[in-house]
């Protein structure tokens, strides 16, 4: 018979005989540098995080320069917006200011008119128009148009068209204007309107 604390196969089972049992303590713990830590980021080498920093700048700079030149193209758009209202306004007021002086000449000419109704002598009303007409070409002068002076000069085609030719046999007066049949003008230096021309041509007289 087994002594009591013995097993069947006449061991003891380490109850009673004053021994404690043996056990093993595992350790689970993550160690420092187990292959289950989260691993660090690796650090960039200096140069390239330098070389990232600029390039970062760049891009940022790049992002400034383009807003930059948004707000100068807004900016010249505007002004252009601007100019082109101003200009335009200062067109329409020199335009009127103009049209008013020609609506005085015009109401001469009605009163030149109605005088003629009833008029027996002629030589007034002439004297009346050249007036008139004098006073029209003072208004033209004082926007600075001025008239062309081509009779008895050299044929300029810069200045004047030819509209009729007539043969002369005296070679010196070969290619002057003879007679304007419309008067040129111009602007500021600017050609407004050609004056239209006759002009000698020199034909050498036929022998006999």
């Amino acid at each position: 018979m087994n002594e009591p604390g013995e097993t069947p196969d006449g061991k003891g089972n380490g109850k009673g005989d004053g021994r404690e049992p043996a056990f093993s303590v595992i350790d689970r713990r993550t160690l420092i540098g187990d292959k289950a830590a989260p691993a660090a980021a690796p650090r960039l080498p200096t140069f390239v995080e330098e070389l990232q920093a600029r390039a970062e700048e760049a891009e940022r700079r790049a992002r400034e320069i383009s807003a930059a030149y948004r707000r100068i193209d807004e900016e010249r758009d505007a002004f252009r917006e601007r100019l082109s209202r101003d200009l335009d306004r200062r067109l329409e007021i020199a335009r009127a200011e103009l049209l008013r002086k020609v609506l005085d000449v015009l109401d001469d000419l009605d009163r030149a008119i109605a005088a003629a109704g009833t008029a027996t002598d002629a030589a007034p009303l002439l004297a009346g128009v050249t007036l008139i007409r004098d006073r029209l070409f003072q208004v033209l002068a004082s926007e600075g148009v001025q008239a062309v002076e081509t009779a008895g000069r050299r044929f300029d085609p810069a200045v004047a068209e030819a509209v009729a030719t007539e043969e002369t046999t005296d070679q010196g007066r070969d290619g002057l204007v003879l007679e304007e049949s419309t008067g040129g003008y111009t602007l500021g230096g600017t050609l407004l309107r050609p004056a239209r021309v006759r002009v000698a041509r020199y034909r050498a007289p036929e022998p006999g």
